[in-house]
């Protein structure tokens, strides 16, 4: 699980839009700026409902109002303007939310990006793809961040007791710790760390203290 913020990764300052918004205006700002959503705004700046690419694509069938079709998506294929071409309420998290807590959101919504809330504004948009990217971080960054950040400052263990090696992302630990208890927190912190694949934890222990 990996406990790094939301607003670590997100991309800030998105694009938004009002609710009177011109259909060929939101079409624009798509493609021109190689995204897939906007967000819509009112007047005070909450965040009222997201016009991605599906909303407007009802535009281009042959009949505009069949039956057959959901009223919704019949709606939106004679819709002018953002209001009325808007999904809402829009799916949200807030920026301080966790990578595992925005992943558990996607999976939940099946949505493709999440917008960012701070107090009820709009600062960000996640994609799905922003999270990815955190396992493309490099193991010799992941390596001494485990070392440095985690063992050695957080932990108080060092080299002489404790060795790491990351390959792909997959940390392992070996060594001895004085306690057994002592060996939780160690697989607990580094599955915090941004871009861990797995931790492999193959530390020994002098005292068994744990009943």
């Amino acid at each position: 699980m990996n406990t790094g913020k939301v607003s670590a990764v997100m991309t800030a300052d998105p694009i938004t839009v009002s609710p009177q918004t011109p259909f060929k205006d939101i079409a624009a700002l798509l493609t021109g700026n190689g995204i897939s959503a906007v967000g819509v705004v009112d007047k005070t700046g909450a965040l009222v409902g997201v016009v991605s690419e599906a909303d407007l694509l009802p535009h281009l069938w042959e009949d505009r109002k069949p039956r057959w079709r959901d009223r919704r998506l019949a709606r939106k294929a004679t819709a002018c303007v953002a209001k009325d071409l808007m999904t809402s309420p829009a799916v949200t998290i807030d920026a301080d939310a966790t990578l595992a807590a925005a992943a558990a959101q996607f999976a939940r919504s099946g949505v493709r990006r999440l917008f960012v809330l701070r107090n009820g504004k709009v600062v960000g948009v996640l994609a799905r793809r922003d999270l990815v990217a955190v396992f493309t971080r490099g193991d010799a960054d992941l390596e001494r961040e485990v070392c440095d950040g985690v063992l050695r400052e957080r932990l108080n263990l060092g080299p002489d007791r404790v060795r790491v090696e990351v390959r792909a992302g997959i940390v392992t630990v070996v060594g001895r710790v004085e306690r057994r208890s002592d060996i939780d927190p160690v697989t607990r912190l580094i599955q915090e760390l941004s871009g861990v694949v797995e931790v492999r934890n193959r530390l020994d222990y002098v005292w068994n203290d744990v009943a």
